[in-house]
């Protein structure tokens, strides 16, 4: 963002116009995501929008970063809840994210990043680290669910099971349809096994 836009009335603009950004990714996907069509929606002149974010690639990187840091919080408190009992606080980080995944608004934006991302490497790179924060947290909470695995068996776990949590998220988004309530029940079940399954043994 332009330094012009660091004090508090300008922040609370720039904020405004992420708020506007984000609204159009999800209503018409990433192709409107110019700064001629953001203005436009915000109703402002695209001189003035460019006066806090001079380029595309500016806005975009910074609601990425908005929507990464909001995203990471939700997914750190969800897996933080119930410390003293796992095995509960893991049901409900699951039961929440898959709450979230009935939100159009939620799976329709993540849905255009990964089309960004695509094509984007330095957004490729956001989502990148984003998803290994998001995996180590899933390995900790299994972790303390399972002590006997480990670390890289917990990790690798996790990253079956937000593959799955994503791969969901990627057919609520219209793409293959929605669904059933059998699938979740599924993923579920899935969920428990990963936490019980027996340490993979090597091979002599």
């Amino acid at each position: 963002m332009s330094t012009r836009g660091a004090s508090r009335k300008g922040q609370e603009r720039s904020e405004a116009i992420l708020d506007t950004a984000e609204r159009l990714l999800v209503d018409e996907g990433h192709a409107a995501l110019t700064l001629r069509g953001v203005a436009q929606r915000a109703g402002i002149r695209l001189g003035n929008l460019q006066y806090y974010f001079t380029t595309r690639e500016e806005l975009v990187r910074a609601l990425l970063a908005r929507v990464l840091e909001r995203a990471t919080a939700r997914v750190e408190e969800r897996m933080g809840a119930v410390k003293q009992q796992p095995a509960q606080a893991l049901d409900a980080a699951l039961e929440s994210l898959l709450e979230d995944q009935h939100d159009p608004a939620s799976y329709r934006l993540f849905y255009d990043l990964w089309a960004l991302a695509a094509r984007e490497p330095a957004i490729a790179a956001e989502l990148r680290a984003f998803y290994a924060r998001y995996i180590d947290a899933v390995a900790e909470l299994l972790n303390r669910v399972a002590p006997e695995l480990s670390g890289a068996e917990a990790r690798a776990r996790a990253e079956l099971l937000v593959a799955l949590l994503e791969g969901l998220s990627l057919f609520r988004s219209g793409t293959l349809g929605e669904p059933g309530p059998k699938v979740e029940a599924e993923l579920r079940r899935v969920t428990s096994w990963l936490t019980t399954a027996p340490k993979r043994t090597q091979r002599p």
